[in-house]
């Protein structure tokens, strides 16, 4: 009896291994408040700030796309006022694995190496200290952040180790002096940051997102309060011990296993596979009796004979036959199957011999399983 098995045809090559665990980076996807029902600020960020203050549309101030968020690092007149973003992880992290935070940051003003980033447990806009007496857990100066005086746009990458606590991330100044002096800018008080394109994902490339990110990731879109509402519901949680710390699902890391069909198992030019090949597969799909598997990739190659569109049909078809062979392993059963042709665009060897052409003609499976 045949399994049915879902299976993805790709002619070209998608990278899945990196996995954004903040979401809405680039600040694009609007929210629209619940106050006012305008578009305000951005979905999954918060400012500690009226929203209204610090989000701006204007491509020529993004660094990319439409959007863009400012981060108040002082005032002239007012000592120590400042303003942070927050966000949401959507997965635990796992402690002692790295993970690299980047994104885009300007300012007109000589204040980058003062700007951190804080990891924590509680959302910090429950927090009742003042940010700029919150210990930041990274600074920018501390990555290899080599910030010209400009106020262009300028890449920030900071590599952290994690504990496994983290919940929420806050970006903001958190220097303990504060910023005073003119601005240097005609009618404004404000020492602004802007940032953009933000990311954080794990330096482990088979570390994966958890299973329920996209609920997660809804839960965080359906918080549309953004001025006195959720004032008033951060009032109310301030008393609520049990939202203070969130149980956020940990990532997964994907491991994987090879299985390598050449080019003798197929007949000669064609997809169809020869009965030598049946006890190989039959031997796999025993192997995968009681593992967790999360996928299969399987990829077809050819060598350089012949024209390009052959070759990729050819490779596609080949890994196509393999696939539908793999249908009764049970294993296997719903489980997706994503299959990839290359035509002769990844050789093993030069494609100068009789020989090394069949070795260049090949499917390769890989099974990736989770921990």
């Amino acid at each position: 009896m045949k399994v049915p098995v879902f299976i993805f045809l790709l002619l070209f090559y998608v990278d899945c291994s990196a996995q954004n665990l903040l979401l809405n980076g680039s600040f694009e996807d609007v929210n629209t408040c619940t106050e006012y029902n305008i578009e305000c600020a951005p979905e999954a960020w918060i400012s500690s700030d009226n929203g209204f203050d610090n989000y701006f549309k204007d491509a020529g101030r993004a660094h990319t796309g439409q959007y863009c968020l400012a981060i108040e690092a002082g005032h002239v007149t007012r000592p120590y006022e400042r303003t942070f973003l927050r966000s949401q992880l959507i997965c635990r992290l796992k402690k002692g694995n790295r993970y690299r935070l980047e994104f885009f940051i300007k300012s007109f003003h000589p204040i980058l190496d003062s700007i951190g980033v804080y990891f924590g447990s509680m959302d910090p806009l429950l927090e009742r200290k003042p940010i700029y007496r919150l210990a930041p857990t990274l600074f920018l100066k501390d990555g290899a952040n080599n910030f010209i005086r400009d106020s262009s746009w300028q890449k920030a990458v900071l590599d952290y180790t994690a504990t496994g606590k983290e919940v929420y991330i806050t970006i903001a100044n958190f220097s303990r002096n504060d910023i005073s002096g003119s601005t240097g800018l005609r009618r404004e008080n404000h020492f602004f940051a802007f940032i953009d394109d933000v990311s954080f994902k794990p330096l482990d490339p088979n570390e994966r997102l958890c299973d329920n990110w996209q609920q997660v990731k809804e839960d965080i879109y359906d918080q549309n309060e953004r001025h006195q509402y959720l004032d008033r519901v951060l009032r109310m949680r301030r008393n609520d011990s049990l939202y203070r710390i969130l149980t956020l699902s940990p990532t997964t890391v994907v491991v994987a296993d090879t299985l390598l069909l050449p080019d003798v198992l197929f007949a000669s030019g064609k997809k169809d596979l020869r009965k030598e090949s049946l006890p190989l597969l039959d031997s796999f799909c025993r192997s995968m009796q009681g593992k967790i598997i999360d996928s299969l990739v399987i990829e077809g190659h050819a060598d350089n004979t012949g024209s390009i569109a052959l070759n990729e049909r050819l490779s596609i078809e080949r890994a196509q036959s393999v696939a539908d062979q793999l249908l009764s392993c049970q294993p296997l059963a719903n489980k997706s199957i994503i299959m990839r042709g290359w035509g002769s665009r990844l050789p093993v060897a030069p494609n100068d011999t009789p020989a090394n052409r069949q070795r260049n003609r090949r499917v390769v499976l890989m099974v990736y399983f989770r921990e």
